[in-house]
């Protein structure tokens, strides 16, 4: 096998054999030059564009780089390379080329691909960021964007939580409410009054029974506004007056009560938009 034969032999008996290949003519054409002594003897001088029309405006300056592309990608898509995660260099290699979305600053809500990370010595790293629509490279700040099938999937979830509850509108933790719902916790709380002591998220809070007893996981529709007796505390739930304090006068027809605001104005509610402080 040629493999079993040692280089220098290899070269020695290729010399021998080809009495006009001498060393200085493997000095003068090394392989590392191959390439560029064949596009010289076609005429190719470096520095001028190539191609069958060198001097139209479309023929090239530089030279096409190969650019591979991964398993079941074709033509058209973002070249993607694979990288083993071995350290911060491999990471930061591992970032390029990866779709994200932009969730804040000017450019929220666009999509684009990482085509470099800039690193800052002390400071966070920098994305020089392609956006998808027109081809415009940015630099954004890395916590300012999301990988793209992240932000898929938690827009997805968003929306399916959305559909099946409603948001919180008047909810705020310091009042009382009474719970209406008959099923909650098998009408365990039914009819009793509870404090509001936090809202969990958006959709759901939690709350504190007579006895002191944690109420969680209530929802809106739960529960209903309570009213104290005269001259207690109350807060403006709802409508221009929102989260403003004052003090029950009086109830009205037609489920209107009258208010004294803190800055001393009366003022007629609707009933549903006044409830009683803890």
């Amino acid at each position: 096998m040629i493999n079993d034969v040692p280089v220098e032999e290899r070269k020695n008996f290729t010399l021998s054999s080809k009495p006009d290949n001498t060393e200085e003519t493997y000095t003068k054409a090394p392989v590392s030059q191959f390439a560029q002594n064949l596009l010289s003897k076609m005429g190719f001088q470096e520095g001028q564009p190539i191609g069958r029309n060198p001097h139209k405006n479309t023929a090239l300056l530089k030279p096409i780089e190969f650019q591979s592309r991964g398993d079941r990608e074709g033509l058209g898509v973002n070249p993607m390379k694979t990288y083993k995660y071995i350290g911060e260099k491999d990471k930061q290699e591992s970032e390029k080329f990866q779709d994200v979305v932009i969730i804040s600053g000017k450019y929220k809500k666009m999509k684009g691909v990482i085509v470099n990370v800039i690193k800052i010595q002390g400071q966070s790293d920098m994305y020089l960021v392609e956006l998808k629509n027109n081809g415009e490279k940015i630099k954004i700040a890395a916590d300012q964007v999301v990988d793209a099938k992240l932000y898929k999937e938690e827009k997805s979830r968003s929306r399916s939580k959305s559909k099946s509850q409603k948001q919180l509108k008047w909810i705020t933790s310091g009042i009382v409410v009474k719970v209406k719902n008959k099923h909650y916790q098998g009408g365990k709380f039914y009819n009793k009054n509870i404090s509001i002591s936090d809202v969990q998220d958006e959709y759901t809070f939690c709350a504190l029974g007579s006895h002191g007893e944690l109420i969680e996981d209530l929802k809106e529709k739960d529960v209903k506004v309570t009213l104290p007796k005269k001259g207690g505390r109350v807060c403006i739930i709802k409508g221009e007056f929102k989260g403003e304090f004052g003090q029950f006068v009086e109830k009205k027809e037609k489920k209107k009560v009258l208010v004294k605001l803190e800055n001393g104005r009366l003022f007629e509610f609707e009933k549903k938009c006044v409830c009683r402080l803890i």
